[in-house]
């Protein structure tokens, strides 16, 4: 895609509501086996709220839809591949927990080689209720030029 793109540029801000099943899935299919991701009453016993987020299950697509972020930064589905991901956790999210936030471009770049690719890091901030930062996930994209 040729449109011009910038560091700053923004998604539409997102909220929604963490789904007890959709983190007992998570935890099934990554092979879990702490009860805290199963159990209800063994996450209270533990001292949470409800069953608890295992690390990665958050990610920019688990509460905002996946196709503005294309539009947006103007990424070519058909030439990008996921890159590398990370995850700051700052506090426990549970299921119940109502998060919102935003994806930002943080970094723009080019990589030369074989294939010349642009790099796009997107930084995303869930927000608790109380507005406190719970989990920041970076996802890096390639997007072949050619």
């Amino acid at each position: 895609m040729t449109a011009e793109r910038s560091i700053g540029m923004t998604l539409p801000p997102f909220r929604g509501v963490n789904e007890r099943a959709k983190i007992i899935e998570y935890a099934q299919a990554t092979h879990l086996r702490n009860p805290i991701y199963f159990d209800t009453q063994a996450a209270r016993a533990a001292g949470f709220r409800d069953v608890v987020a295992p690390l990665g299950f958050l990610n920019p697509f688990s509460l905002q839809p996946r196709g503005p972020k294309f539009e947006v930064f103007r990424i070519n589905e058909h030439k990008a591949l996921a890159g590398e991901w990370s995850w700051d956790h700052h506090a426990e999210v549970c299921a119940g927990d109502e998060l919102h936030g935003q994806s930002v471009l943080i970094e723009l770049g080019d990589k030369q080689g074989k294939r010349p690719m642009t790099v796009l890091v997107i930084e995303t901030k869930y927000m608790n209720e109380k507005n406190e930062n719970v989990v920041t996930v970076r996802d890096m994209t390639l997007e072949f030029k050619e």
